[in-house]
């Protein structure tokens, strides 16, 4: 019986919304003939259940607020018409006047922003560490010796809040947790020559933990689906922990001795903190009111990541690691910078706040304050 009385309730909320959204096309279909046969006074009377049934579509709305404001530009109610055009805005923050529509409500939608202030990001993907050598260090003869660097995976999660200054100009502040590593070989040879087979082969496995605070400004192309980007910062760096995996072979003759240790920890032999330049380009997806987006990000290292007196200062009982890494393994690092390649793909979540452009923005705000500056003055 109960089964029978909810399927009978379900049956009639399903037609009776039909039937509401058939009414609202009907509707739609007479405000549009009434107002290209110059109607215009009974339209908002025809409209106004297809506004305040909450079962009317979406689109359907949108259209009626559309209709709706130029009705009463017509009809010269520039505050109904204000009301309305804000009203589709809402519905539709991303709405855009096509210039060949009515020229009046070309006309009013410029006086409204539709630009979010804020917006805020997630993203994850890969990243790809490159060494730049600065200076050559090392206890053996230089000139002696086939040393490289290889660069290796690591990933990135990284969350940002952008402040928007129109649709073309933002800035961005992040917060970009990382992973990062790259290789070190080296076969120093004992001979001159580099042909005798008394040679010492290390390789290592550099690996480290971090946090960056970017910020830059950006510059995006107003699209209607794809909205391309490029943009240019600073970011400070901050080493967390760094550890290596080290591989240690000796061939004298045809012995062959090894040594093997995993996740020597190293922090004390990398500045804690580093700085960088960015730049980068990305392309966001408009998905409804959110986008997707792919980012190619390229980081400039500003200076050296070696701390100098470090390596030489192997006494005391926290040494141990740095001890083994520089006289089992040979290590006296080069002075080096990090240079890195970022590929994400994250989401968007605009915070849409259609207004009047008298209304604040951040543009507005940043601007009153010069004008306050320069009142007191």
């Amino acid at each position: 019986m109960k089964k029978g009385l909810l399927f009978f309730i379900f049956l009639s909320f399903f037609f009776s919304s039909h039937k509401v959204v058939a009414q609202c096309a009907e509707r739609l279909s007479q405000a549009q003939e009434a107002f290209d046969n110059g109607h215009l006074y009974g339209i908002p009377a025809l409209l106004s259940d297809c506004i305040e049934q909450g079962s009317t579509s979406k689109q359907d709305k949108i259209e009626a607020f559309r209709l709706l404001t130029l009705t009463y530009l017509y009809i010269d109610d520039p505050i109904a018409a204000q009301n309305s055009f804000l009203a589709l805005l809402k519905l539709d923050p991303e709405y855009r006047v096509d210039s060949t529509n009515h020229i009046e409500i070309v006309h009013l939608s410029k006086e409204y922003i539709t630009t979010p202030i804020v917006s805020g990001r997630v993203r994850l993907g890969a990243n790809m560490t490159n060494i730049a050598t600065i200076h050559e260090n090392g206890s053996y003869d230089l000139n002696n010796n086939k040393e490289k660097y290889t660069a290796a995976f690591g990933f990135s999660a990284i969350g940002s809040f952008d402040v928007h200054f129109s649709k073309i100009i933002s800035f961005s502040v992040e917060s970009d947790l990382q992973y990062t590593a790259f290789k070190y070989d080296n076969t120093i040879f004992s001979s001159s020559t580099g042909e005798s087979n008394l040679k010492d082969e290390v390789a290592l496995h550099e690996k480290a933990w971090s946090i960056s605070l970017p910020v830059s400004i950006k510059l995006t192309y107003p699209g209607e689906i794809y909205y391309p980007y490029v943009y240019g910062g600073y970011s400070p760096n901050y080493n967390i922990i760094t550890n290596t995996d080290a591989l240690y072979t000796k061939r004298e003759g045809i012995s062959t001795t090894e040594t093997e240790d995993n996740n020597l920890d190293i922090s004390d032999l990398r500045e804690d903190f580093s700085h960088s330049y960015i730049v980068g380009a990305g392309i966001m997806r408009r998905i409804n009111y959110n986008y997707i987006f792919i980012d190619v990000r390229y980081k400039i290292g500003m200076n050296n990541r070696v701390v100098r007196e470090e390596q030489f200062n192997l006494e005391g009982e926290d040494k141990e690691a740095i001890n083994k890494y520089a006289l089992t393994y040979l290590q006296q690092d080069n002075f080096f910078r990090e240079n890195q390649l970022n590929i994400t793909v994250g989401y968007v979540w605009p915070k849409y706040k259609p207004r009047k452009r008298k209304s604040v923005t951040a543009t507005s705000f940043i601007g009153g304050l010069f004008k306050k500056k320069q009142k007191d003055e």
